[in-house]
């Protein structure tokens, strides 16, 4: 029997300050169950002090998923924060920087990067963010859904010729939306590969080197229902075995 491919997957650090066990590591139930539907097996990868301990984690993955979460320090990409920035995870953006920082060393290791990810991606990579969309899009459509995860509120037009166009196997794809920033300035050796009708950008690929792609909406929480989406993370794991 052969063994199923093991994914990186990065934890997400809160602190609430309040009691004993106020300080907590996690990575969400979809992304898993999306891992485990597409045949690979997770392997979280939390927020530690140690880069050289984070590298022996990573050494023994044959992919790595950025998950989502809070955004991403704006003076790393040479920015102030907007009057409309959210919330800020020093932990969450070093573990980050780190675990894309060691993919840039190996080209050839598959990564998916998801909302936050995608973000994360492109950031440590060299390029910037829109730190609000409805502040700073004109005409911007509406990036925070206010229905059930698992269901599409606004379509993405998918470039001809990319990967992820190959994956989905059609021009338009209706997506789900959670998120109140996205990539600005794509950051060198990433193309942009999709975007939603007011322009703003829903994914991105790696130029060279093995499949490598962040996406602005959230697949993880659409696998159960919508194949073409499944699709995604089959792709994922199918590059890491």
């Amino acid at each position: 029997m052969m063994s199923k491919p093991l994914i990186a997957i990065t934890c997400s650090f809160r602190n609430t300050g309040e009691g004993p066990w106020s300080a907590n590591q996690s990575v969400g139930q979809p992304y898993v169950l999306a891992l485990e539907l597409a045949g690979a097996t997770p392997l979280f990868v939390p927020c530690l002090d140690d880069r050289d301990e984070m590298s022996r984690l990573l050494e023994m993955a044959d992919g790595l998923l950025v998950t989502g979460g809070p955004d991403f320090e704006p003076r790393d990409y040479g920015q102030q924060p907007h009057a409309k920035f959210g919330s800020v995870s020093p932990e969450r953006d070093l573990l980050d920087r780190w675990v894309l920082e060691f993919s840039q060393a190996t080209p050839d290791l598959p990564v998916l990067g998801i909302c936050r990810g995608i973000q994360s991606i492109n950031v440590v990579a060299g390029g910037t963010l829109v730190q609000d969309i409805p502040s700073e899009v004109t005409d911007a459509l509406k990036h925070s859904q206010g229905a059930p995860g698992w269901y599409g509120t606004h379509d993405i037009e998918v470039t001809k010729g990319s990967r992820l166009r190959e994956i989905f196997g059609s021009a338009r794809v209706s997506v789900n939306s959670f998120h109140h920033q996205a990539v600005l300035d794509v950051a060198p050796g990433w193309r942009i590969v999709a975007r939603a009708d007011d322009d703003v950008v829903e994914a991105i690929e790696r130029v060279d080197g093995g499949f490598g792609l962040g996406c602005q909406f959230h697949p993880e929480l659409m696998v159960e229902r919508e194949p073409m989406i499944l699709a995604l993370f089959q792709a994922f794991v199918s590059a890491c075995g």
